[in-house]
């Protein structure tokens, strides 16, 4: 038993031995290798995807009113600047309208004119009144006077008559002038009271004017008060006018409508109607394709969905026209094409120097969400691939190892690795069919 363990013993120690010989081999048994060294380094990862140029928008040419097109300047394909003429339309109905509205406003100018005219008529009738009040209230004033001296007089002939001084005759006579005074002043006092309705301060109060102390003033108030009627008339032809102007300038729009221009600056994609065409209302004459800022519209894969956002920055390269752009990602398509399963992006680009055109092939380099510190290694240092798995020989104490890597992203001809790799781990740069794991190598 002691014999057999002693053997066991002897055997495993030989073993060892032959183990450790192999491992001391002599560098003339080993393989040289070249090795590149891992340093990570910051990398904007990009995601290249192609697509076309599209438009942002577009605009209709309308005719906002309906006629006959009697001339076209518009041709498919044809450059066109904002406000520029289309389309002329011609609507013999708006041309007798005007003519009839003109003729209205004629007639408002008319009344207006005639309604200021009654003004300053009336105004002028109202002074010669004050006048005319002011002349008879003298008048009054003045028989009065009289009378009072007639009465004074007739007085003084009563005591002559009393005392035998005069005739009855001669009384009787000065009392029938008493009587006539007496007539003639209630006479002058009605005719005053008729002239000077409108007149009295109690017309000024009763139509809210409070009547001023002044006289010029308060005279001022009564020419007022009694041309009210004319400056009324005045405001009916001022809105009779205005309603005139509105509708001539209503019908001029519409005339001016007639003429059809471009909505913007652009190319015209499509045209829909033809030289001495009826069009309706609101029809759709031509489209207008704003060529100022279109848009690379690139289609991505489902798998790519996730690494891209609104705003991330983009690079646009379109070759046939020499265009070379930065952009950001502006649209980001909700849902997959139902064919292809794919979704699009939209990337605005500038193209205010009219070099790119619609339906040109764009490439796209869109900066993803992954953007951080990676380990850069070129295709060539890969043992195999296995889908976004790499394998990379290393070596560790002079010996081969085998790691294992998911692919991260990869870009003209090199691969880059976030993870599985350290700082400073030396990767075989070319490995050969030759080179196994476990095998002792020589780095060069």
């Amino acid at each position: 038993m002691k014999k057999s363990a002693a053997k066991l013993a002897a055997s495993l120690l030989a073993a060892l031995l032959v183990s450790c010989a192999g491992k001391e081999a002599p560098d003339s048994q080993s393989i040289e290798v070249k090795t590149l060294v891992a340093v990570k380094s910051k990398q904007s990862v990009t995601l290249e995807s192609y697509g076309s140029i599209t438009y942002k928008k577009k605009n209709e040419a309308r005719s906002i009113v309906e006629g006959t097109i009697v001339e076209q300047n518009a041709l498919e394909g044809k450059s066109v600047k904002k406000g520029e003429t289309l389309f002329r339309l011609e609507n013999i109905q708006y041309q007798i309208q005007r003519a009839e509205r003109q003729n209205q406003l004629n007639s408002a100018r008319a009344k207006l004119k005639a309604a200021k005219n009654n003004l300053l008529e009336q105004e002028r009738s109202a002074q010669s009144t004050i006048i005319a009040l002011e002349n008879a209230r003298t008048n009054l004033r003045q028989k009065k006077d009289e009378r009072a001296l007639l009465l004074k007089n007739l007085e003084k002939n009563k005591r002559l008559f009393d005392a035998g001084g005069i005739s009855e005759s001669s009384l009787e006579q000065m009392q029938m002038e008493e009587r006539a005074s007496k007539s003639e002043i209630d006479v002058l006092e009605k005719e005053l009271q008729m002239k000077s309705l409108g007149y009295n301060e109690s017309d000024l109060i009763n139509a809210g004017m409070e009547p001023s102390a002044d006289v010029e003033t308060r005279q001022r108030q009564l020419i007022d008060l009694n041309s009210q009627s004319a400056k009324i008339q005045i405001e009916l032809a001022e809105v009779e006018l205005k309603n005139a102007e509105r509708d001539l300038e209503s019908i001029e729009a519409l005339i001016e409508a007639l003429t059809v221009t471009a909505p913007c600056d652009g190319i015209i994609g499509a045209i829909y109607f033809e030289n001495g065409e009826r069009v309706a209302q609101n029809e759709r004459l031509a489209t207008i394709i704003d060529m100022k800022i279109p848009y690379a519209k690139v289609f991505l894969q489902e798998r790519d969905m996730e690494k891209i956002q609104i705003g991330a920055p983009t690079l646009v390269e379109i070759d046939s026209a020499a265009f070379r752009q930065e952009s950001i990602v502006d649209f980001i398509s909700p849902l997959a094409d139902s064919e292809t399963g794919n979704f699009y992006i939209k990337i605005p680009v500038d193209n205010s120097e009219n070099k790119i055109r619609f339906g040109m092939f764009a490439k796209c380099a869109i900066q993803t969400k992954s953007t951080g510190e990676y380990f850069e290694l070129p295709e060539s240092a890969l043992r195999r691939r296995d889908g976004n798995t790499a394998y990379f020989f290393c070596v560790q104490n002079d010996f081969l190892y085998q790691k294992e890597c998911p692919i991260e992203m990869e870009r003209d001809g090199n691969i880059y690795i976030k993870s599985g790799l350290k700082e400073g781990d030396k990767i075989v740069a070319r490995p050969t069919n030759a080179l196994k794991e476990g095998l002792r190598v020589k780095c060069i």
